[in-house]
This record gives structure tokens, sequence and C-alpha cells, in this order.
């Protein structure tokens, strides 16, 4: 029986987004446990700070998934059945074809780069955040950032670091924020740049462009 889903394997990891208005951008780890049709699957079932995120049967989400030197991929998909025995799993019937999703043009360059992010609260104390990040990747477009802070996605942010002994600063809007298992940091958060001068961007390009260079000399990329 010939799968119709793109590239997917078992064992493979998932982001689950789930439909709700508050949901958007909060993605949950899943993996496929099991393809047992042409379009339907059986996941591992989502959770959040340790606990079961339940979802019903007929409730819609997307689904995202990666493929190496292929891309990202997604579709969107239904809730056939819900099942806790030993593990929490859920069986997914798609609803929409699979698609590729166009990356932004900007190669991401693995890193690990301290970085200032301060975020101004809304209403009337006005009380600026600041927290000292990490950033994971970075490309001339945004990066991604370890932190401690949960955002949500639309959160407008401050940001600064250092980068060959150049302080580089700007303003960024959160566009993904994922829960994550680490001792440090809670969140990882997606950040597009909305203010940054031309010359701290055409520095981070140079940046990203000269470890391209170190990269592909040893044979890395």
């Amino acid at each position: 029986m010939e799968s119709k889903f793109e590239f997917l394997e078992i064992g493979m990891k998932l982001d689950i987004e789930l439909n709700g208005e508050n949901e958007k951008g909060k993605f949950y780890p899943s993996k496929v446990l099991e393809i047992i049709e042409p379009d339907e699957l059986i996941i591992g079932g989502p959770m959040k700070k340790s606990q079961l995120v339940l979802l019903h049967k007929g409730e819609a989400i997307k689904v995202y998934y990666n493929v190496e030197n292929r891309g990202k991929y997604s579709f969107d998909a239904e809730i056939i059945s819900r099942e806790y025995k030993r593990i929490y799993i859920l069986r997914i019937k798609r609803t929409s074809n699979v698609r590729r999703i166009q990356l932004r043009n900007y190669f991401r360059l693995p890193v690990t780069l301290d970085v200032e992010k301060r975020f101004t609260l809304k209403g009337q104390n006005k009380e600026t955040i600041t927290e000292l990040c990490e950033a994971k990747d970075l490309s001339g477009g945004g990066m991604k950032l370890y932190c401690k802070y949960e955002h949500v996605v639309g959160d407008e942010i401050q940001w600064k670091f250092k980068l060959n002994d150049n302080v580089l600063e700007g303003k960024a809007t959160v566009i993904r924020v994922e829960e994550i298992d680490s001792f440090n940091y809670k969140y990882s958060l997606g950040v597009s740049f909305t203010e940054i001068s031309d010359k701290d961007r055409e520095a981070i390009i140079k940046y990203i462009f000269e470890q391209q260079i170190i990269l592909r000399i040893k044979g890395l990329i």
C-alpha cells in the first residue's frame, strides 16, 4: 500500500499545531509511530510540561515535519481516535495535500551566542523584563532563541548581542513558541527581525558567509 505522505517515515519527529485561537504558533512535539493507511497515521500524543494535551475525535490539527536535504513539509489532519494505555497515542487522517513550506532565503547558521532580550509588558505599569538568552541559530532575517520567559506569538522584543567584537541590536517579533526540555531554558522562540540597520544585517550575513566557508572546508555542509 503506497503512502500519500511525502518522505514520511516511522520514528520521524513531528510538530503539532492545534487549531484554537490561542494556540496559533505554539507547537507540541510528537513522532510517527505507525503508517497504517495511505492517508492515516498513528502518532504519539502531544505533551505540555509533562502533562497530556488532550485532543478529541474530530478535532483539526496541523502537522509539520522536516526532511533532511529536502526541506519542511506540513499537512492538515483530523483526529480519528485517541487511546491511552501504556502511552498516549492518536490516530489521525490527513485532510489536505502535503505542502512543502517555502523557507526564508537566508541561510540559518547553527550558533551559540549570548543574547540580551528585553520585553515591555502591555498594560498600565509598562514593566520591562530583561533576560539573558541563548541564540541557537542565526540568519539575516531572524534567529532561534532559548529563554525562560513564556512569550506568545506576536510579542515584540528588543535584542542585543556581540558578533566579532561588534555590538548589534534591534527589534524582532516572536513568530514561534515551543516548549523545550533544557536544564537552563524553558522555551524555544523563533523571532523575525523587524528593526535592524543595514550595517548590522550585513555584519550578520558576512559572519554567516565566513562560517559557511569554514564548514565547507571541514566537509560539514
